[in-house]
């Protein structure tokens, strides 16, 4: 982060209003107002503004880190750095679970955000910053979650390494997304006692799931009922790691919802083989999870009556 840039959201003069909104700060009140985030700070120089934009997104991180865990209620949970007896370096990375992923032996959902900038939490940065929380966040999610039952953990794919004296260190065990997705399921998922577990990924996140379900796919297909995808940028058939097998269960618990002018749910073709495809309801891709929100959780429901039902024949 530039050292010339504010550390924090209102030493930047922004905050957030009730309405989980990004506003300027009123001078008069001291508390978030009625104009929006501005971008365009000066007109003659937009790598100054995209420089303080970056900066900023930084600090939205460490601030849906915090509302994690005093909104969502859940745990900051500390990966190790794998198998080493002897670490190259002393950067660790970090999920969030909920108090009972040790402990619930029913149900477990684990997010999985996408590619770029977004760390644990988020799905968009451009959506926090120039919409709202819920929409931009996996708040909405965790909280749904915790209602109808289930343990959570939020994974934090991108956190790959650490800026140290001007130099970057690979973070061991989470050196890429799918290093981190591996660690997350040897250190957490696989040590949990729950039966079921679902898995939400947008964009590259479905990616990422599907190589992890062919590095560990005895488990996943005998532990994973439900796949969510949200405009997920994978394909199966060209995908030479997915033995058939694997192919086929994936197919029979996934779901893709992508972005759509048409309405929620509506299917959408699809190639041979692969995932079903339905719409978003909304033609956005980084809009794409929040608005098959519902659709999902019901998806998710429908594929654990179905798990319940083949348990008792």
């Amino acid at each position: 982060m530039d050292d010339s840039f504010p550390k924090t959201l209102k030493e930047f003069g922004y905050a957030f209003n009730d309405q989980g909104q990004l506003r300027i700060i009123d001078p008069n009140s001291g508390l978030a107002g009625e104009l929006p985030f501005e971008f365009e700070v000066d007109k003659n120089n937009h790598d100054y503004n995209q420089r303080r934009y970056e900066a900023l997104g930084e600090i939205i991180d460490q601030h849906v880190y915090e509302l994690l865990e005093n909104r969502g209620k859940l745990e900051k949970l500390v990966l190790t750095k794998g198998d080493c007896s002897v670490s190259s370096n002393e950067i660790e990375s970090f999920i969030f679970v909920s108090d009972d992923v040790f402990t619930n032996s029913d149900k477990l959902l684990v997010l999985v955000h996408g590619s770029g900038v977004v760390k644990a939490g988020q799905w968009a940065r451009r959506l926090i910053i120039n919409d709202n929380l819920d929409t931009g966040t996996q708040l909405p999610f965790i909280e749904m979650a915790k209602k109808k039952g289930y343990a959570v953990i939020v994974t934090n794919t991108n956190d790959n390494y650490r800026v140290i004296e001007k130099k970057k260190k690979m973070i061991q065990g989470s050196e890429n997304p799918v290093n981190h997705l591996l660690s997350v399921w040897n250190q957490v998922i696989d040590k949990s006692p729950a039966k079921h577990i679902a898995f939400v990924a947008h964009s590259y996140g479905g990616v990422c799931i599907l190589e992890l379900a062919s590095q560990v796919e005895k488990k996943f297909q005998d532990r994973v009922f439900a796949l969510a995808m949200t405009d997920s940028v994978h394909s199966l058939v060209h995908h030479n790691t997915i033995a058939a097998g694997l192919q086929q269960f994936l197919c029979q618990i996934g779901r893709n919802w992508v972005s759509s002018g048409l309405p929620l749910d509506t299917p959408i073709g699809r190639p041979p083989n692969d995932i079903d495809r339905v719409s978003a309801g909304h033609t956005q891709h980084e809009m794409t999870s929040y608005c098959s929100m519902s659709s999902i959780f019901q998806f998710m429901e429908e594929k654990w009556q179905q798990k319940q039902q083949q348990q008792i024949e």
